[in-house]
């Protein structure tokens, strides 16, 4: 993981000073969003992230339990990691009844059908589905899935604007190479729902898509791609500042967080890559759930290059002051941001490790 970042009482005092200065101290009670169902347990199976351990270990607390990855039956097969994301949540309400949403698709084929595979998910029995954004390293798996023929024709798939389509390139600036485009024709062969909106939506029954999330913190990440409005994607539907532009450095306004409110505990806040900050998606789940209390965040949280070792401090700073029982960085969180995460809060953070299983709430 690197070495770890020495962080002094001084520095972590006077981030959370400017933390606490930049962020609203109390949410509106979710006016105007849709009511935010409450979930009895949840279970987020860790299907693509950078880092793979087959020899990872079980380990119980009251409120969270962290199952190991289930090793092949087979030793020749393994998990694969690699640099994208994908993560499972298997949600049960008070009744009883089950949900299962898969929230993006890592950056190959391979990695998803496989892991998937290993964490026991057959693709037939995933309820719903979430893009956070349009990253190759989070849809690259999609088409793959799509393939087998196994997803059922209308299962949703929330997507958090037009833009998320555009095709987009590995850099900022005019002729740097190509990221990649959604296959649109592969969705509409499959028979997908698509759900194109940046206003929140409920997840199969359990979970919430948090919609645009707006700066309401000092966070400003940097995007380190570009898209092509009208290349893949429709210009009328794009933003009015984008749509007569035939390149723009992005800014990630379609991207969305996911959570869930688990009963007894809180949101568990999913920012899968956070190119608009996760403490703005933690905020922007609060705001739109209408609950405080943040029981977990876990995901990619942008803090690796171009953004700053002071960028990195200053969100651990912002974390302390939510105050999670749980954070969970995987993917584009950074070393700098994990090492300083583990220094000032070793009793929150849990590494994330593809396989791996985390359980918040009820246990049966």
């Amino acid at each position: 993981m690197g070495g770890v970042v020495e962080i002094s009482r001084r520095t972590v005092v006077g981030f959370s000073l400017a933390a606490l200065a930049g962020l609203p101290q109390r949410l509106a009670a979710g006016a105007g969003f849709p009511t935010v169902p409450t979930v009895a347990s949840l279970d987020l199976s860790v299907v693509v992230d950078n880092f793979a351990n087959v020899f990872a270990a079980d380990f119980e607390r009251p409120d969270i339990l962290v199952s190991a990855p289930v090793p092949a039956a087979d030793y020749h097969s393994t998990y694969v990691a690699e640099w994208g994301y994908s993560l499972l949540a298997r949600i049960a309400a008070d009744s009883g009844a089950a949900r299962t949403v898969l929230i993006d698709f890592g950056y190959t084929s391979r990695a998803l059908l496989n892991n998937l595979g290993l964490v026991g998910i057959k693709p037939a029995t995933i309820d719903a589905m979430v893009l956070s954004h349009g990253h190759y390293d989070h849809f690259g798996g999609l088409d793959g899935l799509l393939a087998t023929g196994q997803v059922r024709r209308g299962t949703p798939l929330f997507i958090g604007g037009e833009e998320a389509f555009c095709a987009r390139l590995r850099g900022t600036k005019p002729g740097a190479s190509s990221f990649g485009a959604i296959d649109r024709p592969a969705l509409s062969t499959a028979g997908i729902k698509m759900v194109v909106s940046g206003d929140p939506q409920i997840v199969a029954d359990g979970g919430f898509t948090t919609g645009e999330i707006p700066y309401v913190s000092s966070e400003r990440p940097r995007v380190p791609t570009a898209m092509l409005p009208g290349q893949n994607c429709n210009r009328a539907l794009l933003d009015p500042a984008k749509r007569d532009v035939d390149f723009v450095v992005d800014d990630a306004v379609h991207e969305l967080g996911t959570a869930f409110n688990v009963a007894g505990r809180g949101l568990v806040v999913v920012g899968s890559c956070s190119h608009r900050g996760i403490i703005n998606t933690v905020r922007r789940a609060q705001a739109v759930s209408g609950v405080d209390r943040v029981h977990a965040i876990v995901g990619g949280f942008h803090l690796v290059p171009p953004q700053t070792k002071s960028q990195a401090l200053e969100t651990v700073a912002m974390m302390q002051a939510i105050n999670p029982d749980y954070i969970i960085p995987g993917h584009c969180s950074g070393d700098l941001f994990i090492g300083a995460a583990l220094q000032a809060m070793p009793d929150k953070v849990i590494r994330s490790v593809v396989g791996a299983s985390y359980r918040f709430g009820k246990r049966s």
